[in-house]
């Protein structure tokens, strides 16, 4: 019984751990944040507590959830877990997309080359409501921008030529200067 509870219980207290260490050496960032401003130790603690919180729930659930579990409901959720390849193509060209886009990031900018990478995601992913495609890449893209601009203050690139006022103009409407 208690070598069970401690099957069930290292993950998380090995994570627990893990995210305590780190959130120490998060907060021994050499560099010192401006007044009213978050640091960079903002995220990596964020994130820390996060995993620390998630951790602590696995425990209680180890702790008090059922000792047995039943093998129909455990074959059921391994077939869900592990469903079939149909596609394996798809990841490939998935991986491709994802190559082409980080390599034309500089020159088209985040906010185009998002949009380009993240239509081309849905498609892939097998979306054929063309008019949907470049709606929901829009939500998308703008979402991130404003995610990577405004909350983690995180310096995105702009393109070159007509790109980068295509990005400065998204970023003049998102507020960010």
């Amino acid at each position: 019984m208690v070598v069970t509870v401690l099957k069930r219980l290292t993950p998380y207290l090995v994570t627990l751990a893990l995210a305590g260490f780190l959130y120490m050496r998060a907060d021994q960032f050499g560099i010192v944040s401006l007044p009213g401003r978050p640091g960079p130790d903002l995220w990596p603690k964020l994130i820390c507590v996060l995993l620390a919180v998630t951790s602590l729930v696995g425990i209680i659930g180890a702790l008090f959830g059922p000792a047995q579990v039943d093998t129909a409901v455990a074959d059921a959720d391994e077939a869900l877990l592990s469903p079939p390849e149909t596609h394996p193509h798809l990841v490939w060209f998935g991986m491709g997309a994802t190559g082409v886009y980080i390599a034309a990031l500089p020159w088209l900018g985040f906010f185009v080359a998002t949009e380009l990478f993240a239509m081309a995601l849905l498609v892939i992913g097998g979306m054929r409501r063309w008019i949907l495609v470049p709606l929901i890449a829009l939500g998308l893209t703008s979402a991130f921008t404003i995610i990577f601009m405004k909350v983690v203050y995180v310096s995105l690139p702009l393109g070159v030529a007509w790109f980068k006022l295509i990005s400065l103009a998204v970023f003049r409407l998102i507020g960010v200067h």
